[in-house]
């Protein structure tokens, strides 16, 4: 069936050609990372695009021990699920008294929240850390997690808030008549619902501020506070022209996101689909 069906149509033969080159444009810069992690400053010289001769995974140890790695990645780690817990609880508990209260202060809300994911963070940044600087939490992790709680609340609350909508009414009634409070309808019934929203959530927003340069370079600057991307930007200043000590460092930074999303990668559409159809 599959064949007659490849037969009537030749285009789809072209558009498979077409996507398998897309395919390998794309994956060219992962090559490129994982082949320099692996060789010799003298192979980089010769041949950038050529394959190693022998796995040089020296590089991986003189990188874990140049940057610190366990202490980074322990900031990093620290910085980016508390930041993501943040934004999913909040944004949850406002778009549940946004969503089923209707009147002129929540949907004024509602729009002052969407009009963060309209206003661009550079246009911000020079107030915003003034505002951390008169909080006294410049140089500190804890500030740098209110930042990205605050910039990820928009979208948060727009994807959570068009799920909400959608919630069958019947079953928040029929809690209601079983005594449940506000706050039991929320714990006990709407935020179970909320699973696929969250995961999306959770996956996009890790992405985002773990791979993060612009705000850790700016709220940071004492070196035991720094996250994996701070450590990378290191290797330049120290390592100019050992790349493959500084490729290996990438592949180090890039494992643990990658194993994540590998993991949670099939919520993030369904997730995105619920919250933007509902809305």
């Amino acid at each position: 069936m599959l064949a007659d069906r490849i037969r009537r149509k030749p285009g789809l033969k072209l558009f498979e050609l077409f996507m398998i080159i897309f395919t390998l444009v794309y994956c060219f810069p992962f090559y490129l990372i994982v082949s320099t992690s692996m060789k010799t400053p003298p192979e980089i010289l010769m041949s950038t695009l050529a394959l190693p001769k022998t796995f040089h995974l020296q590089n991986y140890i003189d990188a874990w021990e140049a940057s610190n790695f366990p202490h980074v990645q322990l900031n990093t780690m620290i910085v980016s699920l508390t930041s993501v817990i943040g934004i999913i609880l909040i944004a949850s508990m406002a778009s549940f008294t946004i969503a089923k209260q209707a009147n002129g202060l929540n949907r004024f809300l509602y729009y002052f929240f969407l009009s963060g994911v309209m206003i661009p963070v550079y246009t911000v940044l020079v107030p915003l850390l003034q505002l951390l600087n008169n909080l006294r939490l410049m140089d500190a992790m804890p500030g740098l997690i209110l930042v990205y709680i605050g910039q990820g609340m928009p979208f948060a609350v727009f994807l959570t808030v068009g799920f909400i909508r959608g919630f069958p009414k019947e079953i928040m009634e029929a809690g209601t008549i079983d005594g449940c409070s506000v706050y039991d309808l929320f714990w006990k019934i709407v935020l179970p619902s909320l699973k696929p929203i969250m995961a999306s959530l959770f996956i996009l927003d890790l992405i985002w501020i773990w791979n993060d340069f612009l705000l850790p370079v700016l709220v940071l600057q004492n070196s035991e506070h720094f996250t994996i991307t701070l450590s990378q930007y290191a290797f330049y200043g120290e390592y100019g022209t050992k790349w493959n000590i500084a490729f290996a460092g990438y592949m180090m930074a890039i494992i643990p996101l990658a194993l994540i999303y590998a993991g949670l990668q099939k919520f993030v559409v369904k997730g995105i689909s619920a919250g933007a159809l509902k809305g």
